[in-house]
């Protein structure tokens, strides 16, 4: 089943090396903004610095339940409280990481406590929340997180085959009648046992697939025509991709519409470059709407960005990109009234490498610019 040819190390001596990479990415921060430590707490950046660990437990808040201290020396602190620290240490192995863990009583909140006895001055830490005294810099600490890491995209390989692999075979056993929310808790279900988070569905049926970009689920029942939008995660990184499927003989014009969507977003890849302003690729995919002849659709959706340790680190429109760095994972998602197609992919050195992908789904083969690319189909069932 598995396509990948990046295998992750997921041994200490990996993992910190990993670590040490980030910590001389926030190291150079620390420099340009003169600052003492970073402080992170939320829990995209913690699965980030740790390669892969997890300060959640509450799903619908982005903090979690420890926090992360890097100092300018390079130092690694995890401040956390007695509930945790058993599970931080034995299950998380912060300190096999290099992590020394800092603990309190469950009823304490003495974090300002232990970062002013590390740092000295909390006016000289930077915060990837508004905390005390210190300066709130997540803008500057995003950028961090852009460019993977070798045992990030082995990562982000395992996360998109086994979830497309594992939302596709869900699929095929969906039967008309079915309410969305079952539809959702299938595939919930499914991803659940190859160890990965549900973050988002939509699910869209028959007239609301139509009405709605952003079709969370209801109680509405399928009749024919199925589109299913999940972000799974997996040791913090995320990952987004569609399916649609339709039962019975599909209307006249609906597979070409198909088709011509993953061309859109086909071009959009094709012209994502390392060292090329994400401009370029965004007004290639508005261009492809206008030559399709469905240029308005361009205006009731976003077109997708960057993603990483969020669903989508920003949205790109002429009024917000930047250049593609090495190795920056994307998700174009172009949709036209009744189909949407969407697979995530990391800006390589020799082009876009997938992250999901069609494995059971029937296969479109686009070719655009130099770079041949297989596309999953609508099923029809």
């Amino acid at each position: 089943m598995s396509s990948r040819k990046y295998i992750e190390d997921t041994t200490i001596k990996g993992r910190k090396e990993e670590i040490a990479i980030k910590v001389n990415r926030i190291k150079k921060l620390l420099e340009s903004e003169k600052l003492d430590a970073l402080y992170l707490t939320r829990q995209a950046n913690f699965s980030w610095i740790t390669a892969g660990s997890s300060n959640l437990v509450t799903i619908c808040t982005e903090d979690g339940v420890a926090s992360i201290l890097v100092t300018k020396d390079e130092k690694k602190y995890a401040i956390t409280n007695a509930v945790e620290e058993a599970r931080m240490r034995e299950e998380q192995l912060l300190e096999e990481l290099g992590f020394e863990i800092i603990s309190q009583a469950w009823y304490e909140n003495r974090n300002v406590e232990f970062i002013k006895k590390i740092v000295g001055d909390m006016g000289k830490v930077g915060s990837d929340i508004h905390f005390d005294n210190t300066r709130m810099i997540q803008d500057k600490i995003n950028p961090l997180r852009y460019s993977l890491t070798y045992n990030e995209i082995c990562r982000y390989q395992y996360l998109g085959d086994y979830m497309s692999a594992a939302l596709e075979k869900y699929i095929a056993t969906v039967k008309p009648g079915m309410t969305e929310y079952a539809i959702a808790g299938g595939v919930a279900e499914a991803l659940w046992t190859e160890q990965i988070d549900q973050v988002l569905f939509l699910v869209a049926a028959d007239d609301r697939l139509f009405k709605y970009r952003h079709a969370i689920p209801t109680m509405n029942k399928l009749k024919k025509h199925l589109m299913l939008s999940c972000n799974g995660r997996y040791k913090g990184l995320i990952t987004t991709t569609t399916r649609m499927v339709y039962f019975g003989t599909p209307p006249k014009g609906l597979l070409d519409q198909y088709k011509k969507t993953a061309e859109i977003e086909c071009r959009m890849i094709s012209a994502t470059r390392p060292g090329v302003d994400e401009l370029v690729p965004h007004l290639v995919g508005k261009k492809a709407y206008e030559e399709f002849g469905y240029g308005d659709m361009y205006y009731k959706h976003h077109q997708g960005g960057p993603q990483g340790y969020y669903n989508r680190e920003y949205l790109i429109s002429e009024l917000h990109h930047e250049k593609t760095m090495l190795n920056q994972c994307y998700c174009y998602n172009p949709v036209v009234s009744g189909t949407k197609t969407e697979d995530a992919f990391i800006a390589m050195e020799d082009g876009p490498l997938f992250i999901t992908k069609p494995f059971s789904y029937p296969k479109l083969t686009i070719t655009e610019g130099p770079y041949t690319m297989e596309r999953p189909g609508l099923l029809v069932l």
